[in-house]
């Protein structure tokens, strides 16, 4: 395997073209986000002048406006995955039922190609289908190691393409391939059921050589790996491949002079680099989820399909509306047909109380999966008085200790003392999970369990 380096420095200065190389023939802009994760109204709490699906439509549609005065090029949007979450507003959806606001949302905003992330298994591939049986016309959804042979579902969404392990898109009379990819950890971070999860290298790369028969000379990769080092990782073990898209680590990749919503922080710059088993340097990109920003990435091919060049434009834009400078206008189908019915349906939950707390409860990401918080223990707490609770009428001995699996606490907030509605509640434990009991678990394997648990404490993504 060639060996992978992350770019640390400025973003931009790896990649121009190189003297004596051949000129730019086509130049392609990647648009693209990944783990939207359903958060269509806005960014959130404090936030609402960021994000949002229908300011995100817009400002998509003024980059690709950007991208069509190029010569010789063009534009694809691309979502790396996570498309949906379970949430108050996902909720609405499984209430209303197809087509769920995320589809409309995504149809609406054009999408030329979508990965499939873990949280798209969170309801079993039942709800899955449900969700891209909803499409009119919409992205393909490509992943190149899923096999759904064995569920019928979306099976029957692979048979009418709408479902694949890669697709090939036309710009400006240019063939693209797109090849997708799934994190492999799927069965144990969501529901996969019988769903068949391949070596993700080895299912990419001969999707690679497949589309290299067909004379396809420009692939990218869209995959969803769960964080970016997983998929600078991918590409030492691919050749033929020229860009990542990837998606599932919420990173910040940024460089000098952009303008970020507040508190963000990067974590290096736009683009990463990785290099491939064939020795070439490629691009490796991702954003934050939740819709706030897009990411372009302009790459720039000679005539044989070769990257020569990244264009100075690439970076990422945040997603800002309101009094921002840099603020668009929501597009008026999407606040429409999305944000102003889950607008309507979520007040009355809002307006709920459902109880009251003396002190603030930290549920926020780096916390609730690294470290005790008062939420955590809370939710601990809830799940042994509920187990003792109802232990008797299931036939099942009273629990001595309770668990809970940090990454199941979503509202990633420290709710402020006070009143809580039952809006905000359900933000904290959204997944359908059930509460089960194990009994006899001797005492060592009790405590190689809690050492599993606060093993990899330096992982900000949890265990």
């Amino acid at each position: 395997m060639k060996p992978i380096v992350l770019c640390l420095t400025a973003g931009l200065a790896a990649f121009p073209a190189i003297a004596g190389t051949p000129a730019v023939d086509f130049w392609l802009t990647v648009l693209h986000n990944n783990d939207a994760e359903s958060q269509l109204i806005d960014a959130g709490s404090g936030l609402e002048d960021f994000g949002g699906a229908a300011r995100f439509a817009t400002l998509v549609s003024d980059l690709r406006a950007q991208a069509r005065t190029a010569p010789a090029g063009g534009s694809i949007l691309v979502s790396s995955g996570d498309n949906f979450l379970a949430g108050p507003e996902f909720n609405v959806s499984l209430n209303n039922g197809v087509p769920f606001f995320d589809t409309v949302a995504m149809e609406l905003i054009g999408y030329d190609v979508a990965a499939i992330g873990n949280h798209e298994f969170d309801f079993g591939p039942d709800v899955l289908a449900d969700f891209l049986s909803g499409f009119v016309g919409g992205p393909v959804f490509v992943s190149a190691n899923l096999d759904f042979s064995n569920e019928p579902g979306v099976q029957g969404l692979v048979d009418l393409g709408r479902v694949a392990r890669s697709t090939v898109l036309t710009v400006d009379g240019r063939r693209i391939g797109v090849v997708g990819a799934t994190t492999p950890t799927l069965p144990f971070v969501s529901s996969p059921r019988d769903t068949i999860i391949n070596d993700v290298a080895t299912s990419v790369q001969a999707e690679i050589d497949a589309l290299t028969l067909q004379g396809v000379d420009i692939i990218l990769v869209a995959s969803h790996l769960q964080g970016i080092a997983e998929e600078i990782a991918l590409a030492g073990q691919l050749t033929g491949v020229d860009a990542i898209i990837a998606g599932g680590g919420d990173e910040l990749l940024a460089n000098p002079g952009d303008t970020l919503i507040p508190g963000d922080s990067p974590v290096g710059p736009y683009p990463a680099q990785a290099v491939t088993a064939d020795a070439r340097t490629i691009p490796v990109v991702a954003t934050p989820g939740d819709y706030r920003y897009v990411g372009r990435l302009a790459l720039g091919f000679d005539a044989d399909g070769n990257l020569v060049e990244i264009g100075d434009e690439s970076g990422v834009s945040r997603v800002a509306g309101g009094a921002q400078p840099d603020a668009v206008q929501p597009d008026p189908a999407v606040q429409a047909q999305v944000v102003d019915p889950l607008v309507a349906a979520l007040a009355s939950q809002a307006s709920n109380i459902l109880y009251t707390t003396d002190v603030g409860l930290d549920g926020q990401r780096p916390n609730i999966r690294r470290v005790e918080t008062n939420l955590g223990n809370l939710i601990a707490d809830a799940f042994l008085w509920s187990a003792t609770d109802r232990a008797a009428s299931f036939g099942v001995p009273v629990p001595d200790v309770a668990i809970t699996n940090g990454g199941g606490i979503r509202n990633d907030s420290v709710i402020p003392a006070g009143a809580v509605s039952e809006l905000t509640n359900f933000g904290v434990l959204p997944f359908g999970n059930f509460l089960s009991v194990v009994p006899g678990v001797p005492a060592d394997q009790f405590k190689e369990i809690l050492e599993n648990a606060v093993s990899q404490g330096e992982n900000t993504s949890g265990r």
